[in-house]
């Protein structure tokens, strides 16, 4: 039939009765069905939709209403809409004989002579009402029509899910009645399409035209719509997280996409990469996390990657397990060392606790164990010098260790262990021993060669060079030779290089109170003391004397760093130390075979006996054995010229065993690291513009009895200044904005000319001319009239 065709038969029909009042029309093209629907909605008296009869927007119809809703029309045609939707989602329903519902409705008689009519156009719906209606009995056989449409090149996919799901795929219809209201309008969207009901129960898995998928688990869909679901396992994850996935597939066409693709895309990135993933991993989301864990589970590979993460029970689990694996298993390849450092490095542990260092210290090779710290940490960074300690008393060489094994990772314990000062060779070989065997943390005896320093300039000296430059003295207490090496590395980092590196010799006894030689009050001077502080107690919470060497060594990187900042606004940086320390005068404490030697009578042992000070009545001063006598400010010492030590009590590094290290330095004595220190003067590559001074606000001030004040500027930052004017001294302090108020008394004449020294350096003299209180500042206000 035609369109014009059931339109003319309608008509007819209205003009005699039937004892059946359904009129069924089936349609293969939406295209004809929306045709067929307009035409019918301008014959028809009444056009009601089954959803009208829902009791709940989630419900289905209720035909006994819609039966009644007839009685109420009698003698008029009603269009009844969306029956072939309620067939389609609830089949299973309506082949239920105790829950069925259209089949009588579609039987229902009237009087004869009634000329009621209920017309049912539905849409590619034939197969499912021969399969509830069965057989048609004859009477009713030409009440079913069908109008003439050629079938559909279209075709159109409907996901029924669950509600269990509803939040994680954003349906089209959220419920039964919004499917019965609108589904011409999602359909004709040409994409897969999804409605959340609770009927989903009711619905028949179809194919065709319009094929249904009943959705009770999210897994399911996604074994069903990815070209690779079936490597997918449903208990690997939950259902909420199986949703998630889904949500992530509407986008695409069913078997038109992988898992890879689902991951990639959710990752946001264009391929599969662990160590990326890693290096994101805290900012990834819990799915995210879990898409990467699936990501092995689903295409396994033969990297550390894998194998780690396939251990891994859950997504949390994985960074762990990357980090751990690898110390499980008895064979190692390079490549999955090399992949595992890079995964742990992109993962960026803030730390590690006692139990991974177990693990670690079960590794047979001492080589591994280096091999998988990633010196990311403070801890990674003393096991390894714990583990070096253990190298080196095995007969390992330092500079074998730095350079295959640290170079890269550490390069600042490589520096340590293998780089020279260069300045003396002798200096050189004894720091090498030295430094060698405070990493072994075991007392070694007396250097074989006696030391001598008198070939050395004293520090001072080295240092009064520089006087009248613009130059800043950067005192790093506890600064001794032996760290020399690494911080000229540090400043080759930073692409500094000295101007010159010498040896000097701290006064004895080697005490910040008699190598005092600077002012604390004195802005071109800088001093630290936290090297020092290291070197005698650690941190309070850590008496690791490994921990304590990690943190003697990052002094040198900070200031480097500090000279860099320096070297901004001042031609030139001098850096030096008070004095050494001594890591065997410590370990001396605890070696019997090391003999405290009796102090003199009237005399004070200082520094754990380190050096003793003799009292002003106490005689001639006779060196004991292993001593030098020394003086300063009028007061005589004996200070110990090798690691023995004054009896005393007290206890240098108590505690400390081979297996147990215990922070803990002393100084005061002559030994090399304790007397020797490096004078190194740094110059800015490009010298800076000279300093220039301007008057602020112009160059007039008032005076008031004798009295004047006047902020200067300059054209970059100074530390210091010091302006005089006819031979007395003025008062300088710096203001906020970085000028410098300047403060005169006993000012006399009416011109002033001052004198500025800035940084050490004397600038052009300044110009100031006094004016009057009250006087504006035209010298002349009566206009050159001379009175």
């Amino acid at each position: 039939m035609t369109i014009a065709e059931i339109k003319e038969k309608l008509s007819q029909e209205r003009g005699f009765g039937s004892r059946y009042p359904a009129r069924i029309i089936f349609i293969e093209n939406l295209d004809d069905y929306s045709a067929l629907e307009h035409q019918l909605k301008g014959i028809c008296d009444v056009t009601i939709n089954v959803a009208d009869f829902c009791r709940a927007p989630d419900t289905v119809p209720q035909f006994d209403q819609i039966k009644n809703k007839l009685k109420e029309c009698e003698g008029q045609q009603v269009l009844l809409l969306s029956v072939g939707e309620y067939l389609r989602l609830c089949t299973k329903r309506e082949l239920n004989p105790d829950r069925c519902q259209f089949r009588a409705f579609w039987e229902t008689q009237q009087p004869e002579a009634s000329k009621t009519r209920v017309v049912i156009p539905v849409f590619n719906c034939r197969d499912i009402f021969d399969r509830i209606i069965g057989v048609i009995d004859e009477r009713q056989e030409d009440y079913v029509w069908t109008l003439d449409s050629a079938p559909s090149v279209e075709s159109y996919t409907v996901s029924v899910y669950s509600p269990k799901f509803k939040e994680a795929i954003n349906p089209d219809a959220d419920n039964l009645t919004s499917w019965f209201r609108d589904w011409q309008i999602i359909l004709r969207r040409n994409v897969p399409c999804s409605v959340v009901t609770m009927q989903y129960g009711n619905v028949e898995t179809a194919y065709g035209t319009v094929n249904i998928k009943p959705i009770d688990s999210p897994f399911r869909y996604l074994t069903d719509i990815l070209v690779d679901g079936n490597l997918l396992v449903e208990k690997w994850q939950s259902n909420d997280f199986w949703s998630q996935v889904v949500n992530c597939t509407s986008q695409y066409v069913a078997k038109a996409a992988s898992f890879d693709k689902v991951v990639l895309d959710a990752l946001n990135v264009n391929e599969f990469d662990f160590v990326s993933a890693a290096a994101r991993w805290e900012t990834l989301n819990d799915f995210q996390e879990n898409l990467v864990w699936l990501w092995y589970r689903v295409y396994p590979t033969d990297e550390y990657y894998s194998y780690a993460c396939k251990k891994a029970s859950c997504a949390s689990e994985i960074p762990a397990k990357i980090r751990d694996e690898i110390l499980l298993i008895s064979n190692r390849s390079d490549r999955w060392i090399e992949e595992r450092m890079a995964a742990v490095r992109a993962l960026s542990f803030h730390s590690f606790d006692d139990s991974y260092f177990a693990l670690m210290d079960k590794l047979p090779l001492d080589e591994t164990k280096l091999k998988l710290l990633t010196y990311q940490t403070h801890e990674e960074k003393t096991y390894a010098i714990k583990v070096i300690s253990n190298m080196l008393r095995g007969g390992a060489k330092p500079s074998a260790i730095a350079t295959t094994l640290l170079e890269r990772d550490y390069p600042s314990l490589a520096s340590y262990m293998k780089d020279e000062m260069g300045c003396d060779d002798v200096i050189d070989e004894y720091m090498a021993w030295y430094r060698k065997n405070k990493i072994i943390n075991r007392y070694p005896g007396d250097y074989p060669v006696q030391m001598t320093f008198d070939r050395f300039d004293a520090r001072y000296k080295l240092m009064h060079k520089l006087q009248g430059q613009d130059c800043v003295s950067f005192w790093i207490d506890g600064f001794g030779s032996e760290y020399t090496p690494l911080f000229l590395y540090e400043l080759k980092v930073r692409g500094i290089v000295p101007e010159s590196v010498k040896l000097a010799t701290a006064l004895l006894p080697t005490e910040t109170e008699y190598n005092h030689q600077w002012d604390e009050h004195d802005p071109m001077t800088i001093k630290w003391d936290r090297l020092d502080s290291f070197s005698h107690k650690g941190m309070p919470d850590d008496k690791s004397y490994y921990s304590c060497i990690v943190h003697q060594l990052s002094v040198f990187s900070d200031a480097a760093k500090k000279v860099e900042e320096l070297l901004e606004n001042h031609e030139y940086v001098v850096v030096t130390g008070d004095h050494g320390s001594s890591r065997f005068a410590a370990l001396a404490f605890h070696q019997e075979n090391v003999v405290p030697i009796s102090a003199p009578k009237k005399s004070t042992v200082r520094s754990f006996g380190r050096f003793c000070e003799l009292d002003d009545n106490a005689g001639d001063v006779i060196a004991l054995p292993n001593t030098v006598v020394a003086t300063s400010n009028g007061k005589c010492y004996l200070v110990m010229d090798n690691y023995q030590h004054f009896s005393v009590s007290g206890n240098a590094a108590g505690g400390n065993t081979d297996e147990h290290d215990v922070v803990g330095e002393i100084h005061g004595g002559n030994t090399a690291e304790e007397r020797l220190v490096s004078v190194i003067v740094i110059k800015r590559k490009q010298p800076l513009p000279p300093v220039t001074c301007k008057p602020k606000g112009g160059l007039f001030v008032t005076r008031k009895n004798g009295h004047v004040e006047k902020a200067l500027q300059f054209s970059r930052p100074i530390s210091t200044l010091e302006v005089s004017y006819d031979n007395k001294e003025a008062t300088c302090t710096m203001n906020a904005d970085g000028s410098w108020l300047v403060i005169l008394d006993g000012v006399t004449t009416d011109d002033i000319t001052l004198s500025v020294i800035a940084n050490g350096r004397l600038l052009p003299n300044v110009s100031l001319k006094v004016k009057a209180q009250g006087i504006s500042k035209n010298d002349d206000p009566f206009g050159g009239m001379g009175l």
